[in-house]
């Protein structure tokens, strides 16, 4: 059965497919430089209570499990909940998970010394307005002088080399197709994914909003975040106009 069509996209968008589609595109040496570089920009000492929001099917988050935090994740989706947890359970990690909105988590004021929030997952919204609450929360549930870290792609350097399509093989064959539409006005992007394998198929759509470091700095602060830092690149390089993305830590 389909959704209603008030219904946000993302509420459905992150199923077992999503997870089949994006996985492989994340090795895991990617995601240990990724968490190797987390810790180092936000100065995190090992035992530190670490929330990874929203979390997906867990692939930082058991990695900070990993490397001696108290991990917990956070997301919308249940079908990428059971494969985090599964994912834990398989490698002894101690992981904890939550079904979670983000505008409205299910923790206590002060419970994290951190809070993780990476993939463009604030680009989620369409509203302003949802993405202070999802950053508000953030706030509320980190401890005094806690630490936010968000990554987000750089709208400045996507727009300068917009793909409005693209293709991939992914490792188990499976062939993806990407139309893309931006919308200048909204910093909107439209995607339209398509896959293969075999006599499998399916089609995926999500919009995304695109942010320049102005509106995100802008959003942080309309959040209560004041100290905030910007980096353009998980190597800590200074973020340019021509960054790959936006890595902002702030202190809470």
């Amino acid at each position: 059965m389909s959704a209603p069509a008030s219904t946000p996209w993302w509420r459905t968008y992150f199923d077992d497919i999503f997870f089949r589609l994006h996985v492989s595109l994340f090795p895991e040496e990617q995601s240990r430089r990724e968490i190797a570089a987390m810790l180092e920009l936000t100065g995190l000492p090992v035992g530190s209570r670490v929330l990874d929001l929203p979390c997906g099917w867990g692939r930082h988050t058991n990695l900070l499990a990993e490397a001696g935090h108290a991990a917990f994740g956070a997301d919308i989706s249940e079908a990428l909940l059971r494969q985090a947890a599964a994912d834990a359970a398989g490698s002894h990690l101690p992981s904890r998970y939550a079904a979670a909105d983000m505008r409205a988590l299910p923790f206590a004021d002060g419970s994290f010394d951190a809070v993780f929030n990476v993939f463009t997952s604030l680009g989620l919204f369409a509203r302003d307005e949802d993405d202070v609450r999802a950053l508000s929360e953030a706030r509320r549930v980190l401890a005094p002088g806690g630490r936010f870290l968000l990554e987000s792609m750089h709208r400045d350097d996507v727009v300068a080399a917009f793909a409005e399509r693209d293709r991939w093989v992914l490792d188990d064959g499976t062939e993806v197709r990407v139309r893309r539409r931006f919308d200048p006005v909204t910093g909107v992007s439209h995607e339209r994914w398509r896959w293969r394998r075999g006599e499998e198929s399916g089609e995926k759509r999500h919009t995304i909003r695109l942010r320049t470091a102005t509106e995100i700095d802008g959003l942080l602060r309309a959040a209560g975040f004041r100290n905030v830092v910007y980096y353009g690149d998980w190597t800590g390089e200074p973020l340019r106009h021509d960054s790959p993305r936006v890595i902002a830590v702030a202190t809470s």
